[in-house]
């Protein structure tokens, strides 16, 4: 999966160490270079930005990309696409052949070994 930031604008894609522009906020037209996207815990995405700050070097801040007149673009590759259906399959299976198996091992206990007197008391079921 990979992130993009897009302008909203010109539709055209912003790489890394470009200069932004704040086009809203109390900071309009404060000008930032752009470093990196940032994911949130939460899913969202922010643009990581860093400017100039005299003596104390540089300063860095994460806004959301509708700040500077821009949107996240996530693209997914059809390989990656399909490579979580398949795991995400896979699992799946795995899950249900487990359960198959423990659901069979009272009915072979019953069947093979005829311990149906043991079982039936086990789980207190009157027999005839």
């Amino acid at each position: 999966m990979t992130t993009h930031l897009v302008s909203r604008t010109t539709g055209e894609e912003i790489n890394c160490g470009e200069t932004l522009h704040m086009t809203s906020g109390p900071s309009a037209g404060r000008a930032w270079r752009f470093e990196h996207i940032a994911e949130k815990p939460d899913g969202k995405h922010h643009v990581h930005v860093s400017r100039c700050g005299g003596k104390l070097g540089r300063i860095h801040r994460e806004y959301h990309p509708g700040v500077f007149g821009c949107e996240i673009k996530i693209d997914i590759t059809w390989r990656m696409h399909v490579s979580n259906s398949a795991r995400h399959m896979r699992s799946k299976i795995d899950d249900y052949l487990m359960a198959g198996a423990f659901a069979l091992i009272p009915l072979a206990l019953y069947e093979h070994f005829h311990w149906a007197d043991k079982i039936t008391t086990a789980f207190g079921i009157v027999g005839h």
